[in-house]
C-alpha cells in the first residue's frame, strides 16, 4: 500500500500503529511524507485501503494529517526487496580486495 500525506514527523512506527487494525503488517518504510506498507495477506491490504483511506494520522510528536492509501501494483515482493541488502554488502566487501590486488600488482 502506498501512503501519501504523512505529517512531517510521521514515522514508520506511527504508520504501523495506525494501520495495525487492518491486519498483520510485515514491512513499513516512510520518507518525504510518503510511505510503503506491506501486509502479510492481500485481504488485509484491501481492508486497510477501505478502512483507513482519508483518515487522520497522528504522529508520535502530535502532528496530524489526513492520509491517502492506494494499492501499489509496482511493489516487489518482500523477498525481492530483502535480497538487495546482501548484494550491497558483497559489493562493499569487494572494494578492499581490489585495493589489495592493485597494491600487489605494483610491486
Amino acid at each position: 500500500v502506498i501512503v501519501e500525506g504523512l505529517p512531517p514527523t510521521g514515522s514508520w512506527q506511527d504508520v504501523k500503529d495506525h494501520l495495525r487494525e487492518a491486519g498483520e503488517i510485515c514491512y513499513v518504510n516512510v520518507g518525504n511524507g510518503e510511505g510503503i506498507v506491506e501486509f502479510t495477506r492481500k485481504e488485509d491490504m484491501h481492508k486497510a485501503i477501505r478502512k483507513f483511506d482519508d483518515t487522520k494520522l497522528r504522529s508520535h510528536k502530535g502532528e496530524t494529517a489526513y492520509i491517502r492509501l492506494k494499492e501499489d501494483s509496482r511493489r516487489r515482493s518482500r523477498s525481492n526487496s530483502r535480497s538487495r541488502s546482501p548484494r550491497r554488502r558483497r559489493s562493499e566487501s569487494r572494494s578492499p580486495r581490489r585495493r589489495r590486488r592493485a597494491s600487489r600488482s605494483r610491486s
